[in-house]
């Protein structure tokens, strides 16, 4: 783990049409979700963070060291099936 940054945040906040005018040339400015709850945690080695990635969510950078990130999608199927595939 890098010795700083690489804090996560995730914001209650999906989508809407009005975030258009918040848009910059890669992602969102941060007025976007500033009045949105959100919960930011630091992950240690090993540790995983399973949330919807439809919510608005962000990563600092770690200017330290590196950071490695392993992502796979994850459903229910109708019949209570849980399938993961990437």
């Amino acid at each position: 783990m890098p010795p700083s940054g690489g804090a996560t945040t995730v914001w209650r906040h999906r989508w809407q049409p009005a975030d258009d005018q918040h848009r910059t040339a890669y992602g969102y400015q941060p007025e976007t979700v500033q009045h949105s709850q959100h919960i930011t945690t630091t992950l240690q080695l090993g540790d995983a963070l399973l949330f919807n990635p439809a919510s608005y969510h962000a990563v600092e950078s770690s200017p330290d060291g590196r950071r490695i990130a392993f992502a796979f999608f994850l459903a229910l199927t109708t019949t209570g099936q849980l399938i993961t595939w990437s």
